[in-house]
């Protein structure tokens, strides 16, 4: 791996860790983290698009993309959360954070769209 992107990866991550621990200290429990998985989704959603117009370099996606939302979001503690919670709210808790996920992908998507489309 060259060592320039791992550099990018390694801080991007930091701060997107960094920012999810502060974020559940606030909101602690599943909206805690439903919120960091909705506002990763989201920023890697206007980043993924954005890139195709040509907005982000390539660093910057390492940085931004796998590191900070890398880093943000958190499938493991979802997992185990959802694990912990009883039948249908486990059930709400898989949903809530597919469908939200998903749709702030598309708002992210629309975002790019909109701001930097031609």
């Amino acid at each position: 791996m060259e060592k320039t992107r791992f550099l990018y990866i390694l801080i991007g991550g930091f701060l997107g860790s960094a920012i999810r621990e502060i974020l559940s200290l606030s909101i602690p429990g599943a909206t805690g983290i439903l919120l960091v998985n909705i506002s990763g989704s989201l920023i890697l959603g206007f980043l993924m698009y954005a890139a195709e117009f040509g907005f982000f370099s390539e660093r910057e996606r390492y940085l931004l993309g796998i590191g900070f939302c890398g880093g943000l979001t958190t499938f493991s503690a979802f997992i185990v959360q959802t694990i912990q919670f009883s039948g249908s709210m486990a059930a709400m808790n898989v949903l809530a954070n597919v469908f939200f996920c998903l749709v702030s992908v598309f708002i992210g998507r629309a975002i790019a769209i909109k701001r930097l489309g031609s």
